[in-house]
Order: C-alpha cells, then sequence, then structure tokens
C-alpha cells in the first residue's frame, strides 16, 4: 500500500511539473512561431499559434539589416561583457570570499556582515554615485561602464564564503604540514572543490549582465557598443509604428537563446550550490 501511493505521488507530481512546463514554456514557443510568420500573418484575427507561412525575413532583418541598430553586433557586445564580468566577478570574489572564510583578522566578521548587508538595498541607490564617479574618471560611454561596476558582488563573496565554511579544517591542516600556502590551498584545492559554486556564481553572473537594461541604457550612448537588450529596446521603438511585430518577436527570440541554452545545460549546479550556501559553523 504504501509504495502504491508512493507511486501514485509521484504520478501527479509528474504530471503537474509537466504542465507547469508547458505554462512556462508556451510564450516562448509562441514567440518562436511569430518570428517565423511575415507580419500580415500576425494581424490574423483569431491568432494562430502554428504558422501558414514559414519565413527567416524577420531574422535576417533583425541581424543583417543597416537601418537604426546593429542587433548582431550587440548580441557581440552582451557576449563580451557578460563574458569579461562574469571572469572579474569569480576573480575577485574568490579570494575575498576565502579571505573571510578560512583566514583570521581582526574585524573579520563585521566587515563580512556589512558587505552581506549591502544586499537589502535597493540597487536604485547606487546609480546616481556610480554614474557621477564614471563621470568623473572619463569612463562614460565606453565599455568599462558596464564592465567595472558589477566586479565584486557581495551576492558572490557570501555564496562561496559559505560553502567553503564546508570545507573540513583537517584538510587545510594537512596541506599546512605539506607545505602548501594559504594561495596554493585556494588555487589547488579549494577551487577544485567549488565547481558547483563556482559555476552558479558565473551562470548567475552571465545571465544578470546579459538582461540588464537600464544601467546601460543610461551609460551607453554609442550605438556601436549598445549591448542587446537596449538595442531591442531601440529596435521596437523603430518598428513599433509599422507593425513588425515579427521583427520583434525575431528579436526577443534571439536574445532568450543563451539564456535557454545556460540555464537548461547548469540548472543542476544552481541547485547543488544553493543547497549548501546556508550551511556555516
Amino acid at each position: 500500500m504504501i509504495g502504491a501511493a508512493k507511486r501514485r505521488q509521484k504520478i501527479v507530481l509528474s504530471i503537474v511539473g509537466l504542465l507547469l512546463g508547458l505554462v512556462w514554456f508556451f510564450p516562448i514557443l509562441w514567440m518562436f512561431f511569430s518570428s517565423l510568420q511575415p507580419n500580415s500573418e500576425l494581424l490574423i484575427y483569431p491568432p494562430r499559434i502554428l504558422p501558414r507561412v514559414i519565413t527567416l525575413e524577420n531574422f535576417r532583418t533583425i541581424l543583417f539589416s543597416t537601418r537604426g541598430v546593429n542587433v548582431g553586433r550587440s548580441f557581440l557586445n552582451s557576449v563580451f561583457y557578460a563574458s569579461l564580468v562574469t571572469l572579474g566577478v569569480l576573480v575577485t570574489a574568490t579570494p575575498a570570499a576565502y579571505a573571510f572564510a578560512r583566514m583570521e583578522f581582526r574585524g573579520r566578521d563585521v566587515i563580512f556582515w556589512l558587505i552581506v548587508a549591502t544586499l537589502i538595498l535597493p540597487v536604485q541607490m547606487f546609480i546616481v554615485p556610480v554614474y557621477l564617479l564614471l563621470d568623473r574618471l572619463g569612463l562614460l560611454n565606453t565599455i568599462w561602464s558596464i564592465i567595472l561596476p558589477p566586479i565584486g558582488p557581495a551576492f558572490g563573496v557570501f555564496l562561496l564564503r559559505q560553502f567553503m565554511l564546508t570545507i573540513p579544517d583537517e584538510l587545510e591542516d594537512a596541506a599546512k604540514i605539506d607545505g602548501c600556502s594559504p594561495l596554493r590551498f585556494l588555487v589547488q584545492i579549494v577551487v577544485p572543490l567549488m565547481r558547483p559554486p563556482l559555476a552558479s556564481l558565473a551562470i548567475l553572473t552571465f545571465l544578470g549582465i546579459w538582461n540588464d537594461l537600464l544601467w546601460p541604457m543610461l551609460v551607453i550612448t554609442d550605438s556601436k557598443l549598445l549591448p542587446l537588450q537596449p538595442a531591442l529596446t531601440r529596435i521596437r521603438g523603430e518598428y513599433h509604428g509599422t507593425f513588425e511585430a515579427g521583427t520583434i518577436m525575431a528579436g526577443a527570440f534571439v536574445a532568450a537563446i543563451p539564456v535557454l541554452v545556460i540555464f537548461s545545460l547548469a540548472s543542476r549546479y544552481i541547485v547543488r550550490a544553493v543547497s549548501t550556501s546556508g550551511i556555516s559553523r
């Protein structure tokens, strides 16, 4: 009886999960089919989900048209910005987390919790001071205005530090007996053990920069330096008056592809990292 009840429960949960997955995936499917239809087909009422006429003209327009913003270039800009910021976050957050987790110094816990406390502050509070700082440094409308501000996030330090606390002290003691320095212990022992949280931090950082809209619109005015999300906003404003909904859908689908691929391939790392992030001594 217990086994039968568990099987029924598993079946019910699987059905519920499948239905929720379909509800989540339906807008993406609609967006994809709409991007394959001519704009005249999208104006038909009632709307059709499956296209009668399939065309790639919307993708050609969005990627290779010289009118307005070059979305293909903006796509590559976003890949470059997100990749460089992700690398910078990993390089800065890892040693900072190691210092807070494994090293003893005066005021360590106070400084750490002050850093964590910044997570409760809204991002909008930092926009004006960071903007003014970049203006004083002459970095506005450059790639550095997008790359530098997100590096060294409090969340990354917190996530990696909580995972490092789970590493046994005996492992570090054995490394010290063998003459291993703190830097060597971090690089050769700690980092290989931290693949799940490092992968999770890299994924979340990449997606955060990829989807960022407000900050690039404030600091970038040169269309050649625009990342993808602000470029799509300009495309929408350009094509809205001509009812080229298929072109807009094609641009939105292009922007969603990296998100879907990265999340589908690495979602398990996020779950594993978050499940250990609350463990502390």
